[in-house]
């Protein structure tokens, strides 16, 4: 390699856009630590009263008008898929916006009449239906987002019934510890009976003895 096409290289790799790159993927990785992080734009909440589609649709259509009427996007966002929850944090600063217990969340697709939008339902203060909604910049990442929930939830569903079974086993064994501990408190040891059995021999003798003893003094 000739020394200009090295001061070239090392130019490039320090200009502002390839320090621009390396910054935000440090930054990604520092958001997700190591979980599926998607770069997504978060449009917002939207309370609903059921799991109907036509409220889901309402909820999607009210905050695309906002966007159609002049209000531009939010910053971007990252959409974060931890073990046990979902949360929405902003890429420049990493604070955090949601935080969802997926045990919270009813629902969650890419919206068939608007391939890039994803949405998902929650219970909000255990009651409360909201409809969180999340444009997407390219429609097949809205669908990576629904297949990464399904995950999430299928392993999730996975270790509540490995920690249910872990527990009935418990306790299943706990119960027949207790059970042989009270047959054994409630059976009489077996020397008991034959310490018995021995006194009731020396008692039943030692009146022959002394009727054989009298016997013999008469007979003198």
């Amino acid at each position: 390699m000739s020394l200009g096409t090295f001061q070239l290289m090392q130019t490039l790799k320090n200009s502002p856009a390839a320090l621009r790159r390396r910054f935000k993927k440090d930054r990604l990785e520092t958001l997700s630590h190591g979980d599926p992080l998607f770069k997504v734009h978060y449009l917002g909440t939207e309370k609903i009263f059921s799991l109907d589609r036509e409220q889901a649709q309402f909820a999607i259509q009210h905050l695309l008008d906002g966007i159609a009427n002049g209000k531009k996007l939010s910053k971007d966002h990252a959409l974060v898929v931890r073990p046990r929850y979902v949360e929405v944090k902003e890429l420049s600063t990493g604070r955090q916006l949601t935080k969802t217990y997926l045990q919270d969340i009813a629902y969650c697709a890419a919206d068939a009449t608007r391939p890039n939008v994803f949405l998902y339902i929650c219970k909000h203060q255990g009651q409360q239906l909201q409809c969180r909604v999340f444009w997407c910049s390219r429609a097949e990442r809205a669908k990576d987002m629904t297949t990464c929930l399904a995950h999430s939830f299928q392993r999730a569903l996975s270790d509540l019934q490995d920690c249910s079974n872990t527990m009935a086993s418990k306790t299943k064994g706990e119960r027949i510890e207790e059970t042989n501990a009270n047959t054994k408190s409630h059976t009489l040891p077996a020397s008991i009976g034959k310490v018995r059995w021995k006194k009731r021999g020396s008692v039943s003798r030692s009146p022959l003895r002394a009727i054989t003893r009298r016997g013999s003094d008469s007979w003198n």
